[in-house]
């Protein structure tokens, strides 16, 4: 698996849950469940109201009363837009090709910066890119709490099948989520496990890791090997 691919996998991991964090900007709202009660104005209206309550206050005033938004999670979509409309912009540049123009006011969407840095991105731009990636999957998913560092996964790894000293019959639960260096947000299996290297994204301490944008590749590959399992019984 390239480098480049695991970058661009996971500017398109952001861009695949950024309907999430919409709708998360409204407190209360379950996480990451979709939700469709706004229309696009008016999303776009209380976007705008939102960056100016952003911009122009830095704490309420007394008399009056904060935007209907959660506004952690509005700093988090305001922060990830502007990470990656610099990333579109720097990798246009590097690659000679004709910019995206930058967002106006109000315009929270950072779903086209990120599929133009998917699709334009460079093998030679990677390492540049990766850490800003990583950073904004980490954004993402600390804002929608769809994983914490230690979390152990409630699957069994299709590669070494949960066979440990304690299992020797196999069935223990060895992923777990790991926050490592980086701000990569990855899955880790802590047991003694070898998988083809054309399935590893890379290695930590001797385990291999896989970024959290692979979960869905994951996630089939779990599933063929329990399909392969039950017609083998």
């Amino acid at each position: 698996m390239s480098y480049v691919h695991l970058v661009t996998e996971d500017l398109r991991w952001v861009a695949a849950y950024w309907e999430d964090l919409t709708e998360a900007r409204l407190p209360g709202t379950a996480r990451p469940w979709r939700h469709h009660d706004l229309t696009t104005d008016q999303q776009q209206e209380r976007d705008r109201q939102a960056w100016e309550e952003r911009l122009d206050r830095s704490s309420v005033a007394p008399g009056e009363h904060p935007a209907p938004l959660d506004l952690g999670i509005l700093d988090t979509m305001l922060d990830v837009l502007v990470r990656a409309d610099d990333l579109a912009a720097a990798i246009a540049q590097h690659v000679g090709v004709e910019p995206l123009a930058p967002p106006r006011l109000g315009d929270t969407d950072a779903r086209p910066y990120l599929e133009f840095a998917a699709q334009h991105l460079a093998d030679d731009f990677t390492f540049h890119a990766a850490p800003v990636a990583r950073t904004m999957v980490t954004q993402v998913a600390h804002a929608l709490a769809l994983v914490f560092d230690g979390q152990r996964l409630d699957v069994e790894c299709p590669w070494c099948r949960g066979i440990t000293p304690d299992t020797p019959a196999g069935g223990a639960r060895t992923w777990r989520v790991r926050e490592l260096p980086g701000n990569l947000i990855a899955i880790v299996c802590e047991n003694l496990c070898e998988p083809p290297s054309k399935d590893v994204g890379t290695w930590w301490r001797g385990s291999p890791v896989w970024p959290l944008a692979e979960w869905d590749w994951l996630a089939k590959r779990v599933e063929q090997a329990e399909t392969k399992e039950k017609i083998s019984a």
